[in-house]
């Protein structure tokens, strides 16, 4: 039996490499634009509530038609302004901006309980290596460890 290699989960014990992009490949406006359609196809509210939403919290006028603009690969002269992406993540309970950001540049995002199980594994690891560096020093004052 031949075993078929899943794409689709990801290796917690690889490192994530920045996306290096090939001369001329760098223009992202396709897939901004397709981004933002797919975040606002998952979320819960429709265009015009998000665009109401997003007015609210900025302050200035977000109309549905400046959403389809943005959603709209054909229209890549029209992509979502960078300070703009944190209102339709909020609005839209989404984190599809920033985990796509952090893919480009790399990196790894992790958020609520699992940021704080990182940040717990990672103090772990520095009092381990304290604990061994001490227990070193000890051995080279000649005391048992």
């Amino acid at each position: 039996m031949r075993r078929v290699r899943d794409t689709q989960t990801l290796d917690i014990f690889e490192v994530p490499t920045p996306v290096v992009p090939a001369p001329g490949s760098g223009n992202y406006g396709a897939q901004v634009s397709e981004l933002v359609g797919a975040v606002l196809k998952d979320c819960p509210i429709d265009r015009y509530e998000v665009a109401s939403q997003m007015s609210r919290l900025s302050g200035d006028d977000v109309s549905k038609n400046m959403l389809d603009a943005w959603s709209s690969p054909a229209r890549t002269d029209h992509n979502i302004p960078f300070y703009r992406v944190p209102l339709i993540e909020e609005v839209c309970s989404s984190h599809a901006f920033t985990d796509w950001l952090v893919h480009q540049r790399g990196g790894r995002v992790a958020y609520g309980r699992e940021a704080l199980a990182a940040e717990y594994g990672r103090r772990q690891q520095m009092m381990d290596q304290l604990k061994a560096d001490m227990r070193k020093l000890k051995q080279l004052m000649g005391e048992e460890a």
